[in-house]
């Protein structure tokens, strides 16, 4: 072919949607969050928890988080993994008033304020929306407590 046949020739581009996995989508994360936080005990939890259970959720380790949480189970340590898109939603959820920091048990914690229950109440209202995550969050996150987060962090021995 010649140049000149190219010439002639029109190209088009469309974009087209890439598909995003749910877990890397702000909304899901920063939903995740808040119901991690209105699962645990007075809408509180610090971050090194709420990096345990979201870590449980995104690596499929709920056997490993049920053995964390069982007084009867030596506990190992966890090997946790932070994700920069995790912190990335927990200060979108800081700077959209959804959450205030505080402490619990001595470390950074996060607690939800009336706006951030108002948005957990929202999100309860979609039934079928983050079922497997709600079953989770609900049967661990209460027993998850920040004594044995810091056993699971190796800063203490459960008792």
């Amino acid at each position: 072919m010649s140049s000149s046949e190219f010439s002639h020739t029109r190209f088009s581009f469309k974009r087209r949607p890439t598909p995003v996995p749910g877990d890397m989508r702000i909304t899901w994360r920063v939903s995740l969050i808040l119901l991690m936080l209105a699962g645990s005990r007075s809408a509180r939890a610090s971050v090194a928890k709420l990096h345990i259970l979201n870590d449980a959720i995104r690596s499929n380790q709920i056997s490993k988080l049920r053995d964390a949480i069982d007084a009867d189970t030596k506990i190992l340590p966890w090997n946790l993994r932070v994700e920069p898109a995790f912190a990335r939603a927990i200060d979108f959820v800081v700077g959209e008033r959804l959450a205030e920091w505080t402490k619990a048990g001595g470390r950074a914690s996060l607690q939800l304020t009336q706006a951030g229950l108002t948005a957990v109440g929202e999100i309860e209202k979609v039934e079928d929306a983050l079922e497997q995550e709600r079953a989770i969050i609900s049967e661990h996150a209460k027993k998850l407590t920040e004594f044995r987060v810091s056993a699971l962090l190796g800063e203490r021995t459960a008792a």
